[in-house]
């Protein structure tokens, strides 16, 4: 007998419209469920939504109308505090830009979101040491960022966004600024962190290659979706 698949997101005739002279409507009526370990890449055309998609799931832009289901409690309707403790604690966030500060170093970047979090010591030493083990990237603990490479860097991010142990990763367009050889291997980094840490991971992307790293390839289009 199979296992039931756990869902851990459900989103609901979700609509974002960006206001202004003329408006966009970004996304139609979206209809997604993904389950828990799910790896999954959202594709489409390039003004499709995409990353508008992946910002309402992040808790960073508040949709327009309907509802993200994550672990069964919706965040549209979270206030800021919760927003707060839903990126802190439930999502870790890879960008294309790696989003490193470049003050800190490769360890005190990856302590950050650790110490806002308020986890101790010996457990943020502990969860430091296993992931640049992991990522490769012991050699570069007490570099500054702009010292690494662009491959160097996203490995670094992906340490970041896994540092509080979040249950989703959501990844923009991760490998955008990266060549053929850095981006397969970011998309298996990736890909086998989330395996490891049974950790759902959703991917915004242009690039196809990035689907043969996925379970599950997402096609967002125009159209109010049914249940993609």
């Amino acid at each position: 007998m199979s296992k039931k698949k756990q869902k851990i997101v459900r989103i609901i005739d979700l609509v974002h419209v960006y206001k202004g002279k003329v408006e966009t409507i970004a996304l139609p009526g979206i209809n997604v469920t993904i389950n828990k370990g799910e790896r999954v890449v959202i594709r489409g055309k390039s003004g499709i939504g995409k990353s508008t998609l992946l910002h309402c799931l992040a808790g960073i832009l508040k949709p327009t109308a309907g509802k993200i289901l994550v672990e069964g409690k919706n965040i549209v309707d979270f206030n800021e505090d919760q927003l707060a403790e839903y990126r802190r604690n439930t999502v870790g966030l890879v960008y294309q830009s790696y989003n490193l500060a470049p003050f800190l170093t490769v360890k005190e970047n990856i302590e950050f979101p650790m110490i806002i979090a308020k986890v101790k010591k010996d457990v943020m030493d502990k969860r430091v040491e296993e992931l640049v083990e992991v990522l490769e990237i012991e050699r570069y603990l007490n570099q500054k960022p702009s010292y690494l490479s662009g491959g160097e860097q996203q490995r670094v991010a992906i340490a970041v966004a896994l540092a509080n142990k979040p249950c989703i990763v959501l990844a923009d367009e991760p490998t955008g600024n990266l060549d053929v050889e850095n981006s397969l291997m970011v998309y298996e980094l990736l890909s086998q962190m989330c395996i490891v840490y049974n950790t759902t991971l959703i991917t915004v992307s242009h690039d196809p290659e990035a689907v043969k790293y996925a379970d599950r390839e997402i096609i967002l289009t125009k159209i109010k979706s049914k249940d993609l």
